[in-house]
This record gives C-alpha cells, structure tokens and sequence, in this order.
C-alpha cells in the first residue's frame, strides 16, 4: 500500500518506503531518540528485514527528513484509510464499538509555519500542565476490539475536542461503511450540535454528561435530600489490583434530558466514591492551610479592611470550588490610644488627642451538615447514551473502555516519546504524526494477537518480564524486550566475512513466535544458523 501511494524513482540508492519503514521500525520498537536514528539503524541485521541489498547506504537525518517531504506530499487521509481497512480485514477486527479521545503534545523550541492542512503550534489547553509551551492536538480513534487505532488526526495546539467529533465520526462512518457504529467519547463530545449531528445521521453514541448541565445539578440536589435505590449491575476486578474488587450499580428510574429526550443512566462506582471522599478531605485540608496563612497577613498591607479581607477568602475558597462548605467569619477589634498633640518633651501641661485602631481577625468553620449531604453524590456520574435499546451495563462498559486510550496515548508519549524534536519543519511533523500512528497501529495488533492466542490455548500467563517474571496481559513493549539481545554475528577477515552465526532462541522466544503465529525460519529470515 505505502508504494502505492510513494513510487520509486530511477535515482534512488533505496526506495523510499524502506527508508520510511525503517522509521516505523525505530517508532515501535520505541528504544533510542530519534536523532539517534544511523546509529540504531547499523546495528540491524538488514537480511532480517528482507533489505539486506542497501546495508552500504548511509541513513542520515536527512534521509529521513527527505522520506517525510514525501509522505507528507501524499494523500495521507486516503493512505491511512486504505491502511485500515486492510489490517480490519485481515486481523477480524470488530468496529461495532470505536472510542475516542485526543490529548497534546508538547514541544520545545520553535517550530513557525502552518501546513495545507492547517496544522501549526499553537498554545492551548495543556493536558501536560505546560500552558508555557506550544503544542499540537492528537485525536485517537481505537477499536472496542483490542483497542486497535483506526483513525487519527492532528489539529492546532489550541483546537477543543468540543469542535473535532462530527469530523471525526464521518472519517469513522467512512472506514467502517456504515454509520450505526457506537461511537463512545469523553464529555466534549456533549453538544447539542455534534450529537444531534450523529444521531441524525443514524448514529449511536456514549458519553458523559458535564457537571455544568442543569440535569446533573438537578438529580444531585435531589440526591442530597433524599435517599434512592439502585441496583447493582456489574463487579470487576479493580483496576491494578490482584485482590481487591470494585462494584458499580445504576439508580433505578428513566431520566432523559431535557432537550432532545436522551437517556441517561445514573451511575454509581465504589471506587469513585473513594476517590470522590479523598480529593474532598485533601481540598478541605489545603483550604485550611491557605486561611490559616491569610489569617497571619490580615491587618497588613492590602489586608486592613473588612471588604479586602472577605474577598481574598473568597478567592481561597472559589479556586478549591468548596465555597458552599465554609462559613467565614471577620470579627472586629476596635483599641484605643492616645496620642501626643505637637512636638517636644511630654509635660504636665502637655495634651493629647484619642485614636481608634480596628483590628480584624479571621476565623472559619466547616458546614459539617452540607459536607455530610454532599458525601451522597459521591460516587455517582450521568452517562449519556442515545440508543435507548442499550442496557445500563452495556453502556457503562463501553464507557469504560475509554482508559485504553489512555493506555494508548501512555505509549505514544513515553514509549515512543513523540515529542516532535528531530525534524525541525512543521510538515515534517504532520507527517512523522503518521509514522506514529503506523507504530501504534503494529503495537496494538501483536498485542491483540498474543493475548487472543493465550485465551484461544488457555494460557494464563508467560515470562516477558525480567528475572523470568509472568504477566497475564502482556504489552507489545514488554514483548519486544524479550527479544532486544538476540543477535547475528560476522567474523571479519581482510574486510571479508569469513563465518557468521547467531544467537540461540530459547523457549519463551519461541512461544511467542508461536502465539504470532512466526515460525523460527520466518523469524531469522537468511540469517544462519548459529555451528
């Protein structure tokens, strides 16, 4: 497919799509900086590649950089659509459930100039908390079915996902050929136009409702007041944990939004809850500690007046949201004293007028009553859901899905370290995005391979850690490490190669050749057999 869309041409020590395979091979692997690229590529045995007739060409950054001036020339919407309809095909991957979401990539240093398709670095909502740094918007569609990447699209540093998801689901609408999908995304996704958009267009969607609709304030007032039943519909394993489970129930009743009459299914998590109770304890604490320090700066400075002291409280409490859970009282101290009238030495004839000094102090309680009534929303979130014939269970677990992504984007930055920093012009950029999404499209299906080949031979679990250690959901990271000191050898003499061989497979090399269905021969290519 890539040399389809990138020919060859007479002059060319390499095919370009070598080159940039080459590339993708650094990416996945995920092992050396990118401006460590020539000397990552000549330790590779290239017969192993089946590109063993180009090991005298030298890759230099600028290879490189040249084979991304011509993918970035393509029409790389079409190439990636052709990509994945083919690897859908060939792998079985299911699209009945595709989740999305998008997080930034930070970048230092200058990078001017905007691509044809609009992309640039811009400052923006930073998810890295760097809102000093310019950086690029990724948006990351994967599959409910191992959570293969199907669609990816980078915009403007200061793009919103609140703006990206009617084009992303048509891109979707058009690799699956069908727009009943579920199509499963974070809470920017909750606009009237993009859902109405979808939904019109025969669509279904999961999402989450935002604090800042009025049915969400709406059902936790009532909440705090009253008392009601659920059920529980699900328990899992938590997250992380070996020994500790986690449940989730759904409150009884149908509840729609106001506008437009979606469903809703109210949820509640035990482990939210935790969570919820924890960030509240912590923020009353810090609340605390910043009154306490204003308390010592009253009566100074910009902090001698009943009204300058009433508004830096209310700072401290409305930066922490926890304005409705303290009670701030201002007392006020009033001294008398005397002063001498003129100047000299006091004497019995000597007058003096009277001051007053107000002094304010600062005190605070805790509203245990509204912090009690609080604690029953904990827990609890409101997730959207516009195919009413979705059950409650349904509908969560699709939404729980989302931390796969994050799992995703947790390669994309750390593995792969895509930080845009070796090709120093922004359509370079645009186009090296590409190679990244290639990477984590290859990371995901040796995943999705190995794990479905330890449930289809029942194997609870194999060695990819070191020291021998098991895992039971094994990443492609790990995997591939297993693998990172087998080598080839070549014995040289007068420049000549007189015996090569090689390193020896042992039997956790070869049960994972096996789950991926790789014979040994397949594996070493024509490199030889060790004497």
């Amino acid at each position: 497919i890539l040399y389809k869309y990138i020919p060859t041409h007479g002059n060319e020590d390499i095919p370009a799509v070598e080159t940039l395979m080459l590339l993708v091979y650094n990416l996945i692997l995920g092992k050396d900086p990118l401006y460590e690229l020539q000397e990552w590529v000549e330790s590779i045995d290239f017969r192993c590649i089946n590109i063993g007739n180009y090991v005298k060409v030298e890759f230099n950054d600028d290879r490189f950089g040249r084979v991304l001036n011509k993918l970035y020339m393509t029409d790389r919407a079409s190439l990636m659509t052709e990509i994945v309809v083919s690897f859908v095909k060939e792998f079985e991957i299911a699209l009945t459930r595709l989740n999305n979401d998008a997080t930034t990539i930070k970048a230092f240093g200058k990078y001017p100039g905007r691509t044809k398709t609009g992309l640039e670095l811009k400052l923006g909502n930073s998810k890295d908390h760097r809102p000093d740094l310019k950086q690029l918007v990724f948006s990351l569609s994967i599959a409910g079915d191992g959570a293969v990447p199907v669609h990816y699209k980078c915009y403007p540093g200061n793009v919103t996902d609140d703006k990206t998801h009617i084009e992303t689901w048509n891109t979707l609408r058009k690799i699956t050929g069908c727009p009943d999908f579920l199509y499963v995304a974070d809470s920017k996704l909750c606009t009237d136009e993009q859902l109405s958009y979808i939904v019109d267009q025969g669509g279904r969607v999961v999402t989450i409702i935002p604090e800042t609709w009025n049915e969400v304030e709406s059902f936790k007032e009532k909440l705090r007041k009253t008392k009601k039943a659920k059920d529980i519909i699900w328990r899992r394993r938590k997250p992380g944990s070996d020994d500790k489970n986690e449940y989730f129930s759904v409150f009884r009743g149908d509840y729609f939004t106001t506008k437009r009459g979606y469903k809703i299914h109210w949820i509640y998590s035990s482990e939210k809850r935790k969570r919820d109770r924890e960030k509240r304890e912590k923020q009353l604490k810090k609340v605390e500690q910043c009154l306490a320090v204003l308390n010592g700066k009253i009566n100074k400075r910009g902090l001698k007046t009943r009204k300058a002291i009433e508004e830096a409280a209310q700072k401290i409490l409305e930066e922490h949201k926890l304005q409705d859970f303290f009670h701030i009282s201002i007392g006020k101290i009033t001294e008398k004293y005397q002063v001498q009238k003129g100047q000299g030495r006091p004497g019995k004839n000597t007058k003096y007028r009277t001051r007053v000094k107000t002094l304010y102090t600062l005190s605070r309680t805790q509203k245990k009553q509204a912090l009690k009534q609080e604690a029953k929303t904990d827990g609890v979130f409101p997730l959207l859901c516009t195919d009413n014939e979705l059950t409650a269970k349904e509908v969560l677990k699709a939404y729980k899905y989302q931390p796969r992504l994050e799992k995703r984007f947790s390669q994309f930055k750390k593995i792969h370290n895509a930080a845009p920093l070796l090709f120093k012009k922004i359509e370079r950029i645009e186009a090296n995005m590409f190679g990244f999404f290639i990477a984590l499209v290859v990371q995901a299906l040796i995943e999705r391979e190995v794990r479905n080949k330890m449930k289809e031979h029942k194997i609870e679990k194999i060695r990819v850690y070191p020291e021998q250690r098991e895992a039971n959901h094994p990443t492609t990271s790990k995997i591939l490490d297993r693998f990172d000191n087998i080598c080839t050898y070549k014995v040289m003499e007068n420049s000549q190669v007189v015996e090569t061989f090689r390193d020896s497979l042992n039997e956790d090399h070869k049960l994972i050749l096996s789950l991926l269905t790789i014979g040994e021969d397949e594996f070493w290519k024509s490199a030889p057999q060790s004497k």
